[in-house]
């Protein structure tokens, strides 16, 4: 009687080699599983954490220094060149057509303003020759406005060539 209140102490199954491997199989399973569950939610809190970091939270730390490189703006050097009025090509069958044009340089120093002065006589020749040269189609639409900007700066830097320059701004332009 002894030997059948051991066998029901195991709850009636025997303890073989094949039954405890299989018990230490499926716990093995269940730890990876819970291993790999545990990994996937420390990435996907990490991930969300990163997510609210970046989109959600800035510090005062932050504002204040955005609001110092706000106030750091370099100073801005810009000459004004008098207005040109000039005759522009004609295409064959139209009337002669005149432009109108304000423009501006950005120095690079603003101490280069008395130096332009000097230099400005001979700026206002050789744009007044490339101005010249050029037809209404040729100042029409947004790449030609590109275009334009570009040999004024190339034509400029030449003419004035101890003196740096930043670029060519158009401040009006009438072509009539």
């Amino acid at each position: 009687m002894a030997e059948d209140t051991n066998k029901n102490t195991t709850g009636g199954a025997e303890a073989t080699p094949e039954g405890e491997a299989a018990a230490v199989a499926a716990t093995g399973k269940k730890k990876k599983m819970l291993m790999l569950a545990s990994a996937g939610l420390g990435v996907v809190g990490v991930a969300v954490a990163v997510g609210v970091y970046f989109f959600m939270g800035s510090t005062p730390e932050d504002a204040h220094s955005a609001q110092a490189h706000a106030t750091t703006v370099p100073e801005l050097a810009v000459y004004d060149v008098p207005e040109f009025t000039l005759n522009l090509l004609a295409d064959e069958g139209t009337g002669a057509r005149f432009l109108k044009i304000r423009l501006a340089l950005e120095l690079e120093h603003s101490a280069d303003a008395a130096a332009m002065e000097k230099l400005l006589p001979r700026l206002q020749d050789d744009w007044g020759t490339f101005l010249r040269q050029l037809r209404p189609t040729d100042l029409q639409g947004s790449a030609a406005m590109q275009r334009l900007r570009e040999g004024l700066l190339r034509r400029a830097m030449q003419s004035v060539a101890p003196v740096p320059i930043k670029a060519v701004y158009v401040r009006d332009m009438l072509v009539q």
